[in-house]
């Protein structure tokens, strides 16, 4: 790398400018550092975009849920530009008085702390597991010819905790690697491989993540790169191949050693603990199985219904009866009418009285309220609801009733279950 300066000088300028402020912002109590460089950065992409570019609409979202924004890629614009102008000031004015070799070091072990704190993150999300969630009610009852590539790949993802704890042990075991340089390498390289996975998803089922992912997997590349000539020398063309370093110990004093040594332990500590500690208070309000501490959970198909006491036969093309009531979330539910059309109400359950109360997710002066009783296989529930007055009688199902959820590990397999 170093012996292409400019190049190098380019690659450095441009994941500096990725990672900053990275690692003050992930020190709590820090988050002012965070909201500073968003506020620079929201107020110079948005001008870039009008009068540089001149985009037909102002950038007025920023990166949220979705990192793939238009003011994400603008901002990647922007810093390989930055990046550029500053390799060639660099490359004709400040080049006497460098050592590359020295940035060379420091500029890898930010990379490798940056890429390592990431993967412990994602990969805790996904060993714990908290980023996918088993599949909700909603997606078992849904058409899958009606959801969105993302959903399948998340529906996918989360059905299977066996399967996305193994992708978060890959992605920990990778990451943990980053941190010693002496396994910097084998860390980069399952990580190309890891990473190379998650950005196929990405790409390939439209999830919103392309650029970030994109970006961990070249850094995961940068840190490897030194290793891949020896890798083809021993592995394709089967001819010997010697030891190298190629990084320089940045200090000789034995304090200074010292220093650096309880420094690193306390960072490495700091990298592996605190992902783990933010992802276990998430698991506590949000995790796989918080549906448990809902009151009612479960999903009821109604049976008998009738709406101002005359009942509702269920056809299909019916746009009045109700055919299910999911409740499986804290403060939620939902309500399918016969064609399958779904309404969301925030809910409060008074399991004491029986009662539960529905409200407009859109509108909250709309609220109604609802008794209910109760067997271990039966839900009845009457009230008011838009003027009309309402009795239905369900049968409680489980998702356990559902194929994809029942069927289970099958070791032997006399023919293919391809349903």
């Amino acid at each position: 790398m170093i012996k292409h300066k400019i190049v190098f000088r380019f690659i450095v300028l441009f994941f500096i400018l990725l990672i900053i402020p990275f690692p003050l912002n992930i020190i709590p109590g820090f988050d002012f550092i965070d909201i500073f460089f968003n506020d620079i950065y929201h107020f110079i992409i948005p001008w870039i975009g009008k009068n540089i570019l001149q985009l037909k609409e102002d950038i007025t979202v920023f990166t949220n849920g979705s990192g793939d924004t238009t003011y994400d890629y603008v901002l990647v614009l922007f810093f390989i530009l930055v990046a550029i102008i500053g390799a060639i000031f660099w490359t004709f004015f400040f080049r006497s008085k460098e050592d590359l070799i020295k940035i060379n070091y420091w500029f890898r072990v930010g990379l490798r702390y940056y890429l390592g704190y990431n993967m412990m993150s994602y990969g805790w999300a996904k060993a714990i597991p908290l980023q996918f969630s088993e599949p909700s009610f909603y997606r078992l009852l849904e058409p899958i010819g009606d959801m969105s590539p993302m959903g399948l790949a998340w529906t996918f993802m989360g059905f299977s905790a066996g399967y996305t704890i193994f992708s978060g042990i890959a992605e920990l075991i990778g990451g943990i690697l980053l941190l010693h340089k002496r396994t910097q390498y084998l860390g980069g390289l399952i990580l190309m491989i890891v990473m190379g996975n998650v950005m196929a998803l990405n790409y390939f089922y439209d999830i919103p993540v392309k650029l970030f992912s994109t970006e961990l997997w070249l850094m995961a590349l940068i840190i490897s790169t030194p290793k891949i000539k020896q890798l083809y020398r021993l592995l394709i063309l089967n001819v010997p191949t010697h030891a190298t370093t190629s990084y320089r110990p940045p200090f000789h004093k034995s304090i200074h050693k010292k220093i650096l040594l309880i420094s690193k332990g306390m960072i490495v500590l700091f990298i592996f603990f605190y992902p783990l500690k933010e992802n276990m208070d998430y698991l506590k309000e949000y995790g796989r199985y918080s549906y448990k501490k809902t009151p009612l959970y479960g999903l009821y198909e109604i049976t008998n219904f009738k709406v101002n006491q005359k009942e509702i036969p269920p056809l299909t093309t019916d746009t009045i009866r109700w055919k299910y009531i999911a409740i499986e979330y804290k403060k939620s539910m939902q309500f399918y009418r016969m064609d399958m059309k779904r309404f969301r109400y925030k809910s409060e359950v008074d399991t004491i009285n029986q009662k539960i109360i529905w409200t407009d997710t859109k509108d909250s002066t709309k609220v109604y309220n609802f008794i209910y009783s109760r067997t271990d296989s039966t839900m009845r529930f009457q009230g008011i609801h838009k003027n009309d007055t309402i009795d239905c009688q369900t049968k409680r199902l489980d998702k356990k009733d559902f194929r994809l959820m029942n069927r289970g590990f099958n070791w032997i397999q006399e023919y293919p279950f391809n349903r």
